[in-house]
């Protein structure tokens, strides 16, 4: 058995009978302009002749990119089977089923699939992502992506869902805000969380290789370029597992192939990747653009609409709900409520709950996910006297919505429960 690597949090499992591709974003940005490949990806769409299954571990574009999709050519598609966890809105599915794919397959959690010589399975995880087991030739693979595995409790649930691991595939950075413009050790602490948390895991899954990905980005917008202070390199990400871990870690670059029985000389992909570290510079970023106050009011209503409509049952709670918003690029402080809608306030910027450009509000208001991006890219500051948690909440039920869930409110013991079990 083969792994090719193509970027990010894509890689080929290469058999005999066919070849299986995990979420493959090949180019362009994802998450609203927000985040950028570091490394120029090796793999043409042209190669997709030789592809049998896609597997999607979730919605986020940076695994599932419709726009890179769809560049696949539809000869091609017409032969691949893809593969993702069972949802209720059914969105990702119905999808590819509309692009031409051969086969849509909805796993079940806990159920294994077999696929020629692979056997595998996909169990849905927290928060719409979910994680892949894979066993080929007795090689038992796991693919956490962005699974928040960040306890023993969390690790040794899927070991028992999974049994052995011979190679654990997991997230090495930061992949949301952490911080304020100027709060750089709040990344570098991040940071560091994720080293422990690979430490975490190979001490409870103890595979014979780790491999570091699903990480290789950077803060591409003027408005977020701040956030790549503090995020761990690859090259920092090897030194830490050689030093703390007793698992072998193996680094691949895109295009690399690796024979998983075998060791790897790190020291190319390191310094490939060492490279392209240097297009992460000020002069390459995304520039802001500038949306209307009409525009924002329009769309704004528009998205508190759908609010009001698809969460009937807790109409009541949503109703209380405020947030008081600063448009930085148009100096003006908006109160936002489904009451009231999205109107101008007199209060200044420090006591608003978020401070963001035009641009970014208007992702916002005009996509069920666009809250979800917001919290990814990181194009936002949060006002000294600022409550982000009021905003996050208008958000947080488009998101909910988006998958087809409706926001129920806790009571406090439900809430109680919930922090315990995570």
């Amino acid at each position: 058995m083969e792994i090719e690597f193509v970027n990010h949090a894509s890689f080929i499992v290469k058999t005999k009978s066919g070849q299986f591709i995990c979420d493959p974003w090949l180019e362009g940005t994802a998450f609203d302009n927000g985040w950028k490949l570091l490394s120029q990806t090796k793999f043409p769409y042209e190669n997709f002749r030789n592809i049998t299954h896609i597997w999607f571990s979730h919605e986020h574009p940076d695994h599932f990119a419709p726009g890179n999709i769809l560049k696949i050519p539809t000869e091609y598609r017409a032969n691949i089977t893809v593969l993702y966890q069972k949802t209720i809105d059914r969105k990702v599915s119905n999808f590819c089923k509309h692009a031409g794919f051969k086969e849509i397959i909805e796993m079940e959690s806990n159920k294994y699939f077999l696929l020629g010589e692979m056997k595998l399975m996909c169990n849905a995880y927290t928060d719409g992502d979910s994680y892949l087991h894979l066993i080929v030739d007795g090689i038992s693979i796991l693919n956490l992506n962005d699974c928040m595995v960040d306890s023993n409790a969390k690790a040794k649930s899927i070991l028992k869902a999974v049994g052995k691991v011979d190679v654990l595939f997991t997230q090495f950075g930061y992949a949301n805000k952490v911080g304020n413009m100027d709060e750089v050790e709040l990344r570098k602490i991040s940071s560091n969380e994720k080293l422990n948390r690979i430490k975490l895991q190979c001490e409870i899954f103890k595979p014979k290789f780790v491999v570091p990905f699903a990480s290789f980005v950077w803060f591409c917008h003027q408005e977020n370029f701040y956030m790549n202070e503090g995020m761990n390199r690859i090259d920092e990400v090897q030194t830490f597992i050689s030093k703390n871990i007793s698992t072998k870690p193996i680094i691949l670059y895109p295009g690399d192939c690796w024979n998983v029985k075998e060791e790897l000389n790190n020291a190319a992909a390191i310094k490939k990747y060492s490279d392209d570290y240097k297009i992460v510079s000020e002069k390459n970023v995304i520039q802001s653009v500038f949306v209307s106050k009409e525009q924002l009011i329009n769309n704004a209503e528009i998205f508190l609409k759908k609010i009001k409509e698809r969460n009937s049952n807790s109409l009541n709670t949503i109703l209380k709900w405020e947030t008081d918003i600063n448009v930085s690029d148009l100096s003006e402080c908006f109160a936002l409520g489904v009451k009231h809608g999205f109107k101008a306030t007199p209060i200044s910027e420090n006591e608003c709950d978020i401070s963001l450009s035009s641009a970014a509000l208007n992702y916002v208001f005009k996509n069920d996910w666009g809250g979800d991006s917001l919290n990814v890219n990181a194009r936002f500051q949060i006002p000294s006297n600022g409550n982000y948690f009021h905003f996050k909440r208008f958000s947080h039920v488009a998101s909910l919505n988006n998958r087809g869930e409706e926001y129920v409110e806790q009571t406090f013991f439900q809430k109680l429960l919930s922090k315990i079990l995570s």
